[in-house]
C-alpha cells in the first residue's frame, strides 16, 4: 500500500454539509465530491469551531479553540475596515509544521478574511490572496495557477491549501451557474438585476457584501429559494474544479500518494432560524463536511460520530507519522475507524456567544438576541436535530452541567492564553489588493 507524501487541504467557505449529495441533499450539486467520498472516509457529524471565517480557519490550522489561538475577530463589520487580532508567534500552524519537515508549501485563497498578516501566511512558501472579484464568465478560482503549482512541485513533498468564496454570499460563480438550480421561482430579487443595476466588476467580495445584503434584507419565501439556488450553483462550480483537480493529480501520477481533505469553515443560513448569512450557532452554520482520502486509509467508510475542525491538523500529522509539536485541543480521527472517540465540540463567536455539544445535547449561551430577554438555549439533538424546541428553562440543572462541561472542554489541555497582536488591515494596504 502506498504511503502519503503530499497533502491537499480544501476549505470551501460557507459550505453547509446538507447541501452535498453525499450528505443527503436532493439536488445534484456535488457529483465529484460525492464520488470522492466513496474513495475515502466521510465524517457525518463534523462541526466547526466558529460561525465565521477567520476564527474557524485559524482553529483548523492550529487545532486550538478560538479562545486559545486568540484570532477571534473578523475584518470589522463593514468590509475590511476594523481591528483584528494576529496569531501569537509561539503557536505553530499546520503549514509551519509541515514546512519544518521539508514540505513545499503553497496556499491559494480568496483573501479577505484569510488576510495573510493575521498569521495565515506563516509557514507557506507561496501565499496567494486572490481578490474575489465578480467574473461573469471565468469565475474566481485560480484554476490554472493552482494546477501549474502542482505540476511544478509534483516531485517534491508538498502541502497545498485551497480556499474559495465561490459558495459564499454573494455567490459569484460564473454566469452559467446562476440559474442552474432555479426552478422558475417568482422571486422579486434576481441575480441579473443585482448585477445589472450598476457596474460591480471592479469590486471584490468585501465591498459587494453591504450592497448585496441591502438588496436581500426583506426576502419573501420565493427569494429564499432563489438565493438557495444561487448558493447551490456556487457549490457546483467548486465541484467542477475539484473534479478537474482530482483528474490532474492522476495525470501527474501523484493521486495515490496524496492526502486530500475536503471541508468547510462554516455553513450558511437560509432563514432556518430567522436569518440569512452565518452568525448564529445552529447546525446549519456549524455542521460542515469532512471527507478524508489517504493512501493508507480504507475507502467508502462513513463515520457516525462527532468530529471537529480542530481534529484535521492532528489527523494529517498522524497519517504522515509526524509528531505533534505542541499541546492542542484536537485529536487524530484515525482511531475512530475502530472505536467511538466520544468527542464533544465547542464553537465560539465574539458577537454571538458560545456553543457546547455532546452526543445528545446542545447548549447555546447567546451574547445578543433580538428579544428583550436573553435566554439560554438547550436542545435534545437526538429527538430535535433541527434545533427548534428550546428546553432550557425546564432543565436548568442540565444547563448548569453543560456549562461546566463547556469550561472543562475549553481548558483542556492546560494552555496559557495567547498574547495577541492587533492589526488594522486598511493601514496595511487597500482592500482591493487583498
Amino acid at each position: 500500500m502506498s504511503h502519503p507524501r503530499n497533502v491537499i487541504l480544501i476549505g470551501i467557505d460557507a459550505l453547509r454539509a446538507d447541501h452535498l449529495g453525499c450528505y443527503g441533499y436532493r439536488r445534484n450539486t456535488s457529483p465529484a465530491i460525492d464520488l470522492l467520498s466513496k474513495e475515502g472516509i466521510l465524517f457525518e457529524k463534523c462541526f466547526s469551531q466558529a460561525p465565521n471565517t477567520t476564527p474557524s480557519f485559524m482553529s483548523m490550522l492550529t487545532s486550538l479553540y478560538p479562545t486559545y489561538h486568540g484570532v477571534t475577530s473578523i475584518m470589522g463589520a463593514t468590509g475590511m475596515h476594523g481591528r483584528t487580532y494576529i496569531l501569537d508567534k509561539s503557536i505553530p500552524t499546520l503549514a509551519e509544521v509541515l514546512k519544518s519537515h521539508s514540505f513545499r508549501t503553497g496556499a491559494f485563497t480568496d483573501g479577505g478574511q484569510l488576510f495573510g498578516k493575521i498569521g495565515f501566511e506563516r509557514g507557506f512558501d507561496y501565499y496567494s490572496m486572490n481578490p474575489h472579484r465578480l467574473h461573469k464568465k471565468e469565475g474566481s478560482i485560480q484554476e490554472d495557477e493552482i494546477l501549474y503549482w502542482l505540476k511544478e512541485y509534483r516531485s517534491e513533498r508538498f502541502f497545498m491549501f485551497f480556499h474559495s468564496y465561490a459558495a459564499h454570499s454573494p455567490w459569484m460563480a460564473p454566469e452559467e451557474f446562476w440559474g442552474l438550480y432555479d426552478n422558475g421561482s417568482r422571486a422579486h430579487f434576481s441575480m441579473r438585476s443585482f448585477v445589472g443595476d450598476t457596474d460591480l466588476s471592479h469590486l471584490d467580495s468585501m465591498d459587494l457584501y453591504p450592497h448585496f445584503y441591502r438588496r436581500v434584507n426583506k426576502l419573501i419565501p420565493a427569494d429564499v429559494e432563489y438565493v438557495k439556488a444561487l448558493y447551490d450553483g456556487g457549490i457546483r462550480y467548486l465541484d467542477n474544479f475539484i473534479n478537474r483537480l482530482w483528474n490532474h493529480l492522476h495525470d501527474l501520477k501523484i493521486a495515490s500518494e496524496t492526502i486530500v481533505v475536503i471541508t468547510a469553515d462554516h455553513g450558511e443560513e437560509f432563514m432556518d432560524h430567522g436569518k440569512l448569512t452565518h452568525e448564529q450557532l445552529y447546525a446549519e452554520t456549524l455542521h460542515v463536511p469532512l471527507i478524508v482520502l489517504a493512501p493508507n486509509m480504507p475507502r467508502g467508510i462513513r463515520i457516525d460520530q462527532t468530529a471537529r475542525s480542530i481534529d484535521i491538523f492532528p489527523t494529517i500529522l498522524d497519517l504522515l507519522d509526524i509528531q505533534l509539536p505542541a499541546p492542542i485541543h484536537g485529536v487524530s480521527l484515525v482511531p475512530s475507524l475502530e472505536r467511538e472517540l466520544g468527542l464533544a465540540t465547542i464553537a465560539e463567536a465574539e458577537r454571538s456567544g458560545y456553543m457546547y455539544q455532546n452526543n445528545k445535547y446542545k447548549y447555546i449561551y447567546p451574547f445578543h438576541k433580538p428579544t428583550r430577554i436573553r435566554t439560554d438555549e438547550l436542545y435534545d439533538i437526538e429527538t430535535d436535530p433541527r434545533e427548534k424546541k428550546n428546553i432550557a428553562l425546564e432543565n436548568l440543572d442540565l444547563v448548569e452541567e453543560l456549562m461546566y462541561q463547556y469550561i472543562t472542554e475549553l481548558h483542556r489541555p492546560n494552555h496559557a492564553l495567547p498574547r495577541r497582536g492587533v492589526i488594522y488591515p486598511e493601514l496595511q494596504k487597500s482592500s482591493h489588493d487583498f
